[in-house]
């Protein structure tokens, strides 16, 4: 009761602070990323419509943009444009001939990214408010990783606190790991938001931010969500982990940040010591294995039903190109395939390959950027690396807390490239 009191009183402040204070919209997208923490805990209005506030706090914000008409910074990317008419229309076709509440479900959550897009499009972004939007999104994640370990270290307190669950679960036919639940935030796919961070502390050591002048403090965060993410059992997280390093030693530039690939080797060497001391190791390997299409029992308890819901998707673009109708898919686990059966490849293959194209634009900022834009540039690129991992092999657009943060990062991405481009390469701020 007290936590839903709590989140009535965020939500309302929240609301509050978007549409009476004089920079409520350049607030609103922190309001956003605070109301990651919250995990599943919604509104319900009305009978089968339940709203997060992360969707309430962007419908508000659409409601100052166009009470306030302020100006736009950029015009919405055409294919963003062109995503949201198929999404309307299907939504429209399916209401009109097959509608339940799944249709409802899924289309409210995917249509987040274009208003997403649309809000930001009427906020001026600088490097200055990127960063502290990005030290948001840090006390975010680290919030949840935070309320993890102690799910951890006091399994019994944070149980009585938020409802109870086995703490120990099975990820093989063998094998036993004690993933964390999440119990606060409602899942142990809380460890999907969580890779950003890595890439959220490089920027503000980088930029001399007050938060990174203490190199034990920076550890300490690193440690923290870390280990969150080793807990939690994601083997998609500890993929995304993996590029990053492999992407920060092989490109980030070493006079950036002196001593930093040297920091990360010893982290990650001492981290790799930590899991091959566990009975889990193979739990790791077992990731590359399942991209293979080979599925590893004793670690694996869930690749086998993932790939068959795969293969059920991929026969069903086969069949019926078109797509099926939102809601239609179940939870495909990858939302390139739930979108490409759901409403067509034609909108799946834009849904994949807009990131993607955005990542090559980004890069070639990197490369060609002035010292002080460099680690904002590799940073962005990190994001859309994140993005797409995330919609190529997890299912986030049935969980609003999971989608949004992608669409989240994907604008905001978007909106710090065109700003550079269209200033020119001497922009800094």
């Amino acid at each position: 009761m007290i936590i839903n009191l709590l989140v009535i009183g965020f939500t309302l402040v929240g609301i509050r602070s978007i549409l009476f204070t004089n920079n409520g919209l350049e607030n609103s997208l922190q309001w956003i990323i605070f109301a990651f923490i919250l995990g599943y805990r919604t509104f319900e209005p009305i009978s089968g419509l339940k709203l997060h506030p992360i969707e309430i706090f962007v419908y508000v914000s659409i409601i100052r943009i166009i009470v306030s008409s302020p100006p736009k910074y950029f015009k919405m990317p055409i294919t963003i444009s062109l995503l949201g008419i198929f999404f309307v229309t299907f939504f429209i076709v399916d209401c009109l001939s097959r509608y339940n509440q799944y249709v409802l479900l899924e289309f409210k959550n995917a249509i987040l990214l274009l208003m997403i897009f649309f809000v930001i499009q009427h906020i001026q972004i600088k490097k200055v408010y990127v960063v502290g939007l990005l030290k948001s999104y840090l006390f975010s994640a680290s919030i949840i990783s935070s309320l993890g370990i102690l799910e951890f270290l006091f399994p019994s307190f944070m149980s009585s606190l938020f409802g109870f669950q086995d703490e120990s679960l099975f990820i093989g036919q063998t094998i036993i790991f004690y993933r964390l639940a999440f119990l606060f935030w409602g899942s142990h796919l809380a460890a999907n938001l969580i890779p950003p961070v890595f890439l959220i502390l490089l920027l503000l050591k980088v930029e001399k931010d007050p938060i990174s002048s203490n190199n034990f403090f920076i550890t300490f965060l690193v440690l923290i969500n870390l280990y969150a993410i080793y807990l939690a059992g994601n083997r998609i997280s500890w993929l995304v982990l993996t590029v990053f390093l492999i992407a920060t030693i092989s490109q980030f530039r070493s006079y950036l940040l002196p001593n930093m690939k040297s920091y990360i080797l010893i982290i990650t060497i001492s981290f790799v010591v930590y899991i091959y001391s566990q009975p889990v190791e193979g739990r790791y390997l077992s990731t590359f294995k399942a991209l293979a299409g080979q599925i590893d029992t004793r670690f694996d308890s869930s690749g086998g039903e993932r790939l068959n819901r795969v293969k059920i998707a991929l026969a069903s673009i086969a069949s019926h190109p078109l797509g099926t109708g939102w809601g239609s898919q179940g939870w495909v686990h990858s939302d390139f395939l739930q979108i490409s059966a759901t409403i067509g490849i034609i909108p799946g293959v834009i849904f994949l390959f807009v990131p993607l194209f955005l990542l090559l634009r980004s890069y070639r900022c990197y490369l060609r950027a002035i010292p002080e834009q460099k680690t904002v540039f590799f940073v962005l690129c990190g994001f859309l690396i994140y993005i797409i991992i995330s919609i190529s092999l997890n299912g986030n657009i049935f969980l609003v807390q999971c989608g949004a943060p992608l669409f989240l990062l994907w604008a905001l991405t978007y909106a710090y490239i065109e700003k550079y481009n269209n200033i020119g390469k001497s922009y800094s701020l």
